[in-house]
């Protein structure tokens, strides 16, 4: 065997004691390596969620179809990539004889309104169109129930619960309605409401792709002629599994609208429209079961006359 020379001697030696420093050397954090590629959000059981315009852009929505004078109401669905059902009435702010309502305080009685469904409200009220509307306090097993409402509510100038930290649908009294981000200042409405936060502000999606749910969406339109008011189902699968924020704030503006609010939605969403037969319930609220709907703390109304007149 060959003995190793004097340099492979110092070579072996110098590899050794690198491999001993290397092993003995607390890890030191990378900081100039780039990030991993990020995975698609994930719900539980779900597919990736991909783009908000994916769940509209194979959509069938119909044509506007005139309801009242200045209401027009349109149905839309698709199935891909989930099922969805949609349906939305529109409002001609211009329109003579269109007017508005948000539910009345309950004046001296506990909390801030009585619980009503979006029909009961409808019929109590007698208006031609309406959703429901804020957040609430409790989920309530009767009609008439006391419920406190979160964040703005304000009816016909009485504003009864203050606003907080979400966004807002104004109304004024001479019909003008649009979108206001929070601090509100709800000084020159006559009738508002808190949702949750805009989905769509000035054109630009400020929704998120974080949950599917059945939501209530309130727009305006970019001339401020239109005020927008849409309910996607949810909840339902096979019929209509709900949407994200930012998937909702595309089907809105599919609708036309510039700036829409998220307001309540989950089991809380519906519309109601009124028919010769009385109140009628236009989607399928997610229950249980499904087609139930739920007692809510505030609604919009909207007032409108007779096609015929």
């Amino acid at each position: 065997m060959n003995r190793p020379t004097g340099i492979q001697v110092c070579w072996l030696l110098c590899v050794a004691v690198g491999v001993v420093k290397i092993a003995s050397a607390a890890p030191v954090p990378a900081t100039n390596v780039p990030p991993a590629k990020a995975q698609p959000l994930v719900l539980s059981g779900a597919q990736p969620i991909g783009n908000p315009l994916d769940s509209v852009s194979a959509a069938v929505i119909s044509p506007w179809k005139p309801l009242f004078r200045g209401i027009d109401i349109a149905e839309g669905s698709t199935q891909k990539p989930r099922h969805l059902k949609m349906v939305a009435v529109r409002v001609d702010l211009q329109a003579d004889g269109i007017d508005f309502l948000v539910t009345p305080s309950n004046g001296d009685d506990p909390k801030d309104v009585d619980a009503r469904t979006t029909s009961e409200f409808l019929a109590e009220f007698k208006c031609q169109a309406a959703i429901n509307g804020s957040v609430f306090d409790v989920f309530a097993k009767t009609n008439g129930q006391p419920m406190d409402i979160h964040g703005l509510s304000k009816s016909r100038g009485d504003e009864y619960s203050p606003a907080n930290e979400w966004d807002a649908l104004l109304i004024s009294s001479n019909r003008e309605a649009w979108i206001a981000r929070s601090p509100i200042d709800a000084g020159t409405a006559y009738n508002g409401l808190s949702g949750f936060f805009a989905c769509l502000y000035q054109g630009t999606n400020c929704g998120t792709m974080k949950d599917r749910h059945p939501r209530t969406i309130a727009g305006v339109s970019r001339d401020n002629r239109y005020l927008i008011l849409m309910v996607l189902d949810g909840r339902q699968p096979g019929y209509s599994e709900g949407a994200t924020t930012a998937e909702a704030a595309e089907w809105t503006r599919r609708l036309g609208a510039f700036s829409a609010l998220n307001l309540d939605g989950g089991g809380s969403t519906a519309m109601a429209v009124q028919t010769a037969n009385g109140a009628k319930l236009v989607n399928r609220p997610c229950g249980p079961p499904p087609g139930t709907e739920r007692r809510v703390g505030n609604h919009l109304g909207i007032f409108a006359v007779p096609l015929a007149d």
